[in-house]
């Protein structure tokens, strides 16, 4: 089922690469990358903002911001939407194509509630 829901995220926004589901350890759970977009490694890009995703969310805790539940990175060649499930899990989309950066992110909130129950 958890295939099944990256692969829905991922069909269902217009220049969407991947998907992904990691834990905050680096470690992933389970990812979907589309067939035309197998040369883009999910895997590291999702690990390398794990790291950063930690110490984001240690310094909003800092500031008093509350808990952060999604971050955008948007850059030249890609663009990576991620959605907070729990203190251990998150979700991520990698965008080939950020035009449609906001359809990725309704996706990953959208579909957040099914992915959570799946991991319990």
């Amino acid at each position: 089922m958890l295939n099944e829901s990256l692969e829905k995220i991922v069909q269902n926004t217009p220049g969407a690469a991947g998907a992904i589901l990691m834990g905050f350890d680096g470690i992933a759970v389970m990812q979907y990358v589309a067939p035309e977009h197998a040369e883009i490694d999910i895997e590291s890009t999702a690990m390398e903002f794990s790291f950063r995703y930690v110490e984001l969310r240690q310094a909003a805790e800092s500031l008093d911001m509350g808990e952060v539940t999604d971050i955008t990175i948007k850059a030249d060649n890609r663009s990576v939407c991620c959605r907070v499930l729990s203190d251990e899990y998150f979700v991520a989309i990698v965008l080939a194509d950020s035009s449609h950066i906001g359809k990725g992110r309704w996706m990953l909130r959208s579909t957040s509630g099914e992915l959570q129950s799946e991991l319990l």
